[in-house]
């Protein structure tokens, strides 16, 4: 005699959802997750309204909840990454790795210097954005060469914050790339090598909400 092992409907639509939540559980916590830009301190790389992929094992497996990371690797400079804002862990900040351990970083009249030497600009010429209260803003746009990477920046004829740092071992300076409209490391200090998230790969959506509609055009942009 043969037992009847038919499961009930009802339980294999169970079993499955278990198993997908499972795998949505780990794949977030371990390999990818969403990242939503609510602000414009990466203007003009990001813009309020991005929707980013992040790999979560960039910078080494982080067990969830806690500061244990496992084959930690340091990021590279000029990555854009995904970390614990240092004063409040609860929250998310995106900016991009600029300090290394050991640099000596000087940012002064709107300039950048890495070890004594200045990090060139090209101007591109002046680009309105919104902010993240709908205002709109106007500055310079530049591109700046930070060492093996070139990026655009925004900046004005001023500074807002200038100083002069060295990095400690483990900690990373990260400053926005909307050079005066971002709250970053010249503010708060460094970031740990425990609370770096992940580096940011790719924009899969991008929605303007001033004018209702996406922004079909930065859909697929890698994040560079």
């Amino acid at each position: 005699m043969v037992a009847n092992t038919d499961k009930p409907a009802w339980r294999e639509w169970l079993e499955s959802l278990i198993v997908i939540a499972l795998i949505a559980v780990v794949v977030r916590s371990f390999i990818v997750a969403p990242f939503k830009i609510p602000s414009s301190s990466m203007v003009p790389t990001l813009e309020v309204g991005d929707y980013l992929f992040v790999l979560r094992y960039s910078y080494g497996l982080r067990v969830p909840f806690t500061d244990i990371q496992w084959r930690a690797r340091p990021p590279k400079r000029g990555d854009v990454a995904v970390f614990d804002y240092p004063n409040d862990r609860s929250k998310d900040y995106i900016k991009r790795i600029v300090g290394l351990p050991g640099d000596k970083i000087v940012y002064q009249d709107n300039k950048l210097y890495i070890n004594g030497k200045r990090m060139p600009l090209t101007d591109v010429g002046e680009h309105p954005y919104f902010l993240g209260d709908g205002s709109v803003d106007i500055a310079e746009e530049y591109i700046e060469q930070l060492g093996a990477v070139r990026h655009s920046v925004l900046r004005k004829g001023f500074s807002i914050k200038d100083g002069e740092w060295t990095v400690p071992d483990g900690m990373y300076f990260a400053m926005g790339d909307n050079r005066n409209n971002s709250m970053d490391s010249r503010f708060w200090g460094f970031v740990p090598q425990s609370y770096l998230v992940g580096k940011a790969l790719i924009i899969w959506w991008s929605w303007d909400s001033h004018r209702h509609a996406p922004r079909w055009g930065r859909i697929g942009q890698l994040i560079e």
